[in-house]
């Protein structure tokens, strides 16, 4: 915005309250000569800042994009209350009797609407970025205020009536409590977060409610008088406007949303005691059927909004979860990568060392005391079988699928368990979704575990893994051929491997599901898995239903409501260390991984009209 623009609108700004403020000193009490209304200084001066505030508005409109439209309602709605003045004093007081309702009537009503509508726009901006729970928030408390301010403020009672005059009058108040309830509803959603312009922009609303309650109040008890203080209600609402025309122009302010603790309950927990107690006053001396029915709105608001908070924590409280796990995958592969390191770096150093002196001793034993040969010979075979286990142990220490697909780390994997047996095996990958990383790493880790278990204690000859990733998750199956698990077996001793226990704490902590069952035709062992990528929607757990026989269900961690298609668990066994599948490979690393975002009123009163500008 160009630096004689901005100095443009404040000095506008400056210059209107300045003649505000002149126009403020005159109606204190005392200091005019002659008490009472005089055309000459209240007029003129009023609809002078009236026009000065209508032009801030316009040239804000101008110069800056941001909240244009919202703007633009506000200033058209000061400038419909500028023409129902200029109406009403330049024609319809001059008749007896005054017309009702007139032209004067109609801007004075655009005025509310207009500036209703301009706060509503802006605040919709505003709320794009907020839960919709603060939303619901806003418009309780509104409905709450509207509802306490009807009931209890001598001068904001709506008048339900038939005739034409009845249903003009209640149309201000109407008004007024629209305006106060707006205010308060934005206030309630933006918080401290609101900046000047809102906090300005709705004190503008809470003061012209308040003016025209007292105004109201007054023309009922025939006791009000043009020029006294309460025409300084009007002054200031309208200088407020401007000032927060002027402080719109600053950077807009963000705010963090708080939906912990407590903090979200308090503004609905007491709008609900409000409400009750409104009620239950109603119940005992009466209460305003206006009242009565904004304050069974705010109710079943309330209702919902309940709902909606339970369910903001349930989700906050898996979203929470769900990092938590992650938190822990990653601090055990830096464990893992730590302790790696350390054994390479000393352990397999420190045995490379003992057995190259220990062959320098056999060379020299040889030939003085070769006798002592064979005893060098078995501890070199100690060490040398201590090195390969701990090189063994580093590769079960590492995680290839930090810097390679998961379907590529899980054939390093199955070449590195299965290296020693006769056991067959294939990884066959169907889907390619791009994974994150921590959903690769756990994903490894249980299907990794899986094949070791199949190895040690299922005596299989056959093992196949399946990966199927998609933009939801991945799916992964470990099946054998091997002895399976007895389930009752397992049920009556109670105890359970805790590589088992393992892969199923770690399913769980990424917020998807484990299960194993028996294989094919009941032979073997059939591990499945499912973990969701984050902010996706979790794909289904294992279908519920009749339990094959032998089924392990102790193990089956599913959630209820989600089904899943089943894999088929018949692959062909392929010869050792065949790998099928021949697809483009699952691409990783190319890109961040996703993460778990002053108008004249007539009020009819004993049978006249009095006018207030």
């Amino acid at each position: 915005m160009p630096h004689s623009t901005t100095s443009l609108v404040r000095t506008t700004t400056w210059l209107t309250l300045a003649l505000g403020a002149v126009y403020a000193v005159t109606l204190v009490p005392g200091v005019r000569l002659t008490p009472g209304y005089r055309a000459a200084l209240d007029w003129w001066l009023n609809m002078a800042v009236d026009g000065l505030v209508i032009l801030v508005l316009a040239l804000r409109v101008l110069v800056d994009r941001r909240d244009r439209a919202a703007w633009l309602l506000m200033t058209a709605g000061l400038g419909a209350a500028f023409a129902g003045s200029t109406a009403y004093f330049a024609y319809y007081q001059h008749l007896d009797p005054i017309p009702s309702p007139s032209w004067a009537d109609a801007g004075w009503l655009l005025f509310y609407a207009l500036l209703a509508a301009g706060l509503v726009l802006g605040l919709r901006t505003r709320a794009r970025s907020m839960p919709f729970s603060l939303s619901l928030d806003g418009l309780i408390a509104g409905l709450t205020a509207a509802a306490l301010a009807e009931n209890y403020v001598e001068g904001a009672t709506v008048p339900l009536g038939g005739d034409g005059v009845a249903t003009l009058t209640t149309a201000y108040p109407i008004a007024d409590l629209l305006l106060l309830a707006l205010a308060v509803a934005a206030l309630a959603m933006l918080g401290r977060g609101a900046g000047w312009s809102w906090w300005l922009l709705c004190a503008s609303f809470g003061t012209f409610f308040v003016t025209d309650a007292v105004y109201a109040g007054l023309v009922a008890s025939d006791a009000y008088v043009g020029g006294e203080p309460v025409d300084l209600g009007w002054l200031l609402a309208r200088l407020l406007l401007a000032g927060a025309a002027l402080a719109s122009l600053r950077s807009t302010e963000s705010r963090t949303v708080d939906l912990e603790g407590v903090t979200v309950l308090v503004l609905p927990g007491v709008c609900g005691l409000a409400v009750l107690g409104l009620l239950f006053h109603g119940s005992v001396s009466g209460t305003s059927p206006v009242a009565a029915v904004l304050a069974l709105a705010a109710g079943v608001l309330m209702v919902g909004r309940t709902a909606l908070t339970f369910r903001e924590l349930r989700v906050l409280t898996e979203a929470r979860q769900r990092a938590l796990g992650e938190r822990l995958v990653e601090a055990q592969d830096d464990e893992r990568a730590r302790i790696a390191a350390d054994v390479h770096d000393d352990s397999i150093q420190a045995l490379a060392a003992v057995d190259l002196r220990l062959g320098a001793l056999r060379n020299r034993l040889r030939a003085r005391a070769p006798e002592e040969v064979a005893g060098v010979e078995t501890v070199m075979d100690a060490v040398h079988g201590a090195g390969v286990r701990l090189r063994s142990l580093l590769f079960e220490l590492e995680t290839p699928v930090l810097d390679a697909s998961l379907t590529d780390g899980l054939r390093d994997a199955a070449a590195q368990v299965f290296e020693d047996g006769d056991v067959a095996w294939s990884v066959e990958e169907r889907g390619q979704a791009l994974l994150p990383q921590q959903v690769r790493v756990s994903a490894y880790r249980i299907a990794r575990e899986a094949m070791v278990n199949a190895r040690k204690h299922a005596r299989a000859r056959s093992v196949t893994v399946t990966v199927d990733a998609t933009g939801r998750g991945v799916e992964v199956q470990v099946v054998d051929d091997g002895r399976g698990v007895d389930p009752a077996a397992m049920a009556r001793s109670g105890r359970r491997h805790s590589g088992v226990v393992a892969m199923r704490d770690r399913a769980l902590a990424s917020g998807g599901w484990w299960r194993s069952r028996p294989g094919p035709g009941g032979v073997g062992t059939a591990v499945s898995f499912f973990l969701p990528v984050p902010g996706a929607e979790l794909a289904g757990a294992p279908r519920s239903g009749p339990r094959a026989a032998g089924e392990q269900a102790a193990d089956e961690v599913g959630r209820p409501g989600h089904t899943h298609d089943e894999v088929a668990l018949h692959a062909p066994a392929q010869q050792q260390g065949e790998v099928a599948g021949e697809g483009p490979r699952e691409q990783v690393g190319g890109g961040p991984s996703p993460v778990p975002p002053a108008r004249p009123r007539r009020i009819r009163s004993g049978g006249r009209q009095r006018s207030r500008q």
